[in-house]
């Protein structure tokens, strides 16, 4: 009796625990790699604009742009997957004009004309780590059985 009391106890964990794994898998975006190919090389590509950021912002200005809209279209793309809000909510501290990230920098950069290479260095890193926030989000997503094969 005991044995099989405890065999059905396994059985019914096992159940809830697989229901619990599946619902949580559907409150989940899937993978998306171009959103992590998106965010990867928009990091890059913002730290290699900050570094100008002893040079005058006019003589950046058209990157500055460039760099301002592809921000804008990733979180766009961000923002119309289903289940996203937590990476959506993050790029727009990213990208916040009035913030301490990559929209502030930039707004700031515009302001002052010519930034120092201390506050350069040390904007770069809170910037990474902002970045770095949406990687990890976007690669520790569950992945599709079509994407894992």
């Amino acid at each position: 009796m005991r044995r099989k009391l405890k065999i059905s106890t396994v059985l019914m964990s096992s159940l809830v625990i697989s229901m619990l794994v599946n619902g949580c898998s559907t409150m989940m975006p899937k993978y998306d790699g171009l959103a992590y190919d998106k965010v990867t090389n928009l990091k890059v590509d913002a730290l290699a604009l900050m570094d100008k950021g002893t040079e005058t912002y006019v003589t950046h200005e058209e990157e500055v742009i460039k760099l301002n809209l592809r921000i804008e279209k990733a979180y766009e793309y961000a923002k119309g997957k289903p289940k996203n809000t937590i990476i959506t909510k993050q790029w727009l501290i990213l990208k916040d004009p009035e913030g301490h990230m990559i929209g502030g920098y930039l707004k700031r950069w515009k302001k002052k004309e010519i930034l120092s290479q201390a506050f350069i260095t040390e904007a770069k890193k809170t910037i990474a780590e902002g970045f770095d926030q949406i990687i990890g989000l976007e690669s520790g997503l569950i992945k599709s059985k079509e994407e894992e094969n």
